[in-house]
């Protein structure tokens, strides 16, 4: 995990477990009460999968905590499903707040995406 301003770059390896989500969503909570936002730009290409337990967490973070944007890269089709679904639920959650993710088949695209959401805020 790497921080470049109001931006995180998490590259995940294997399953994205409640041990590895606590930590990351505590960084993402820091940066945007230092910054008033913050982008995840994830890398999905080496993921295995999130478990029941890091899905409710993190659908629980987002009902206190929005991010301005997710951007998603090299996920598998597999994975893609499931980040869908844990973000469908998180928007339902989130009561009154808006998430938007978006997924790209590289990073140089995700970070387009990136700069011109933010550029738009």
């Amino acid at each position: 995990m790497t921080r470049e301003a109001d931006l995180v770059h998490l590259k995940l390896r294997g399953p994205f477990v409640l041990e590895h989500a606590r930590p990351v969503h505590e960084y993402l909570a820091q940066i945007m009460a230092e910054t008033g936002r913050c982008y995840l730009l994830a890398d999905m290409s080496e993921m295995d999968g999130i478990p029941t337990d890091t899905r409710r967490y993190v659908g629980e973070w987002h009902k206190q905590h929005t991010v301005s944007g997710v951007a998603v890269y090299g996920a598998s089709f597999a994975t893609r499903a499931i980040a869908t679904l844990m973000f469908q639920a998180v928007r339902i959650v989130g009561v009154g707040r808006q998430i938007e993710m978006e997924f790209f088949r590289d990073e140089a695209e995700a970070r387009r995406w990136i700069a011109a959401h933010s550029a738009r805020q």
